[in-house]
């Protein structure tokens, strides 16, 4: 068999991996010059399996908050006419309630942990350096409904076998000296040992570069301007400048562009690019900086440190697929790391990026075939594509190739949207 998989993000790479392991005949196209610059560039470099969908039944309420916030934590420009925005958002609204809310994190989790274990294997196997750290990840909370949730996530966390535990604001500073100053802001928060970070862009490079070394082609620069089709079926994709490659299937692994090329096809998928903003700075030998990966669960803001770099990254903007940075959410990225830790970095050589996360409506990844012959979906990760990107290339490639898949695929097929 012979797959074109299209993107050469984390989740791209993940699935070429995967199905070259499996045996097949890879081809890579991306649009970029190389592997992992567009979402999986400079995300937060959480990786997190504990994590639930976006889609809470507190959304709503917040929602209506922050509306008129430009630098609210999820920011929907209301009066923006997009049907595709309205009709995924119905949808999302739909899964705001504390019994699909319970149902979704439960089937994130599984991919969530299975995929950490993958990453982990990948990473040693292939000697991949991606400036991982396995200090354990801190969650601050701000108000009593989020120590609840907290203590919540800590029973769920105990129960599946990992190490975590509540903290008072005194354990905070205990825990990670860098929040010393900040922690007296907080009501809480909580520890899981299980929480790791790592550079998503650098493992994404080496993981191409051992993909290519297994026979895996990469096509950088080329531009797909179509999914070739022939009675129903994917034979292919049509490149800019008019060059077709032929392949047995097709892989949609563009993130956030899945869409717009599967809709060209005549098919919908339900899911829609979530804007995320990042603000990374040097540490420039400060003594200020954390050594454990933090979480600002009310201003949604994660950091990471990849050795002399600090990072922060979050939120979420609802406003099509336009990438252009709101300088006030941008500014308000760098006051929150500043915040936490205000000697943590040079903040006036902050790097600022955006990138465009695939969210579906209930958190969950589309993984597996479409009503299009031999066309596969593997998208639709939201802000855990770095999570979940071997877990899902792995279940990926036993579903296309006929292997044993080695969780089950049901929660996260594709025509569970019908």
């Amino acid at each position: 068999m012979h797959a074109i998989v299209l993107g050469a993000g984390i989740v791209g790479v993940s699935a070429a991996w995967f199905l070259r392991e499996a045996g097949a005949e890879v081809t890579v196209v991306e649009a970029r010059e190389g592997a992992g610059l567009e979402t999986s560039f400079a995300n937060g470099g959480h990786i997190s399996v504990a994590s639930g969908p976006w889609a809470a039944p507190d959304v709503p309420g917040k929602m209506l908050k922050w509306l008129g916030r430009e630098d609210a934590p999820l920011l929907l420009r209301p009066f923006r006419w997009d049907p595709a925005l309205w009709s995924w958002g119905v949808r999302f609204l739909a899964n705001c309630n504390a019994r699909d809310y319970a149902a979704n994190a439960a089937v994130i989790g599984a991919i969530c942990r299975f995929s950490a274990a993958e990453t982990a294997r990948l990473r040693d196997t292939l000697a991949i350096d991606d400036q991982n750290s396995l200090a354990g990840t801190l969650t601050l909370c701000t108000t009593p409904g989020e120590m609840a949730s907290a203590a919540a996530k800590e029973k769920r966390l105990v129960a599946s076998g990992f190490e975590a535990r509540l903290l008072d604001r005194a354990g905070i500073a205990a825990a990670e000296p860098a929040l010393a100053d900040a922690a007296p802001r907080y009501a809480g928060g909580l520890f899981a040992k299980d929480g790791e970070t790592g550079d998503a862009w650098k493992f994404t490079q080496g993981l191409a570069d051992a993909a290519e070394r297994a026979g895996v082609r990469f096509r950088y620069g080329a531009k797909v301007a179509r999914l070739a089709t022939a009675s129903g079926a994917v034979t292919g994709v049509a490149l800019d400048g008019g060059e077709t490659l032929a392949a047995d299937a097709v892989v949609l692994a563009a993130g956030s562009w899945s869409v717009q090329l599967a809709a060209a096809a005549g098919l919908r998928i339900p899911v829609y690019p979530g804007k995320g903003y990042s603000a990374t700075v040097p540490i420039s030998g400060r003594n200020g900086a954390p050594q454990m990966a933090v979480v600002d669960e009310h201003a949604k803001i994660y950091v990471a440190r990849f050795g002399d770099r600090l990072r922060a990254a979050g939120t979420l903007e609802l406003a099509g697929w336009d990438k252009t940075p709101s300088p006030t959410r941008a500014a308000a990225t760098v006051a929150t790391l500043k915040r936490l830790f205000p000697e943590g970095g040079d903040f006036a050589q902050a790097t600022h990026w955006t990138g465009l996360r695939p969210m579906s409506p209930d958190g969950r990844p589309l993984i597996g075939r479409t009503a299009l012959r031999n066309l596969w979906l593997d998208t639709g990760h939201g802000p855990l594509g770095w999570t979940m990107a071997a877990g899902s290339g792995r279940l990926l490639a036993a579903l296309m190739t006929g292997g044993s898949p080695p969780l089950d695929p049901a929660p996260y097929a594709p025509d569970r949207f019908r």
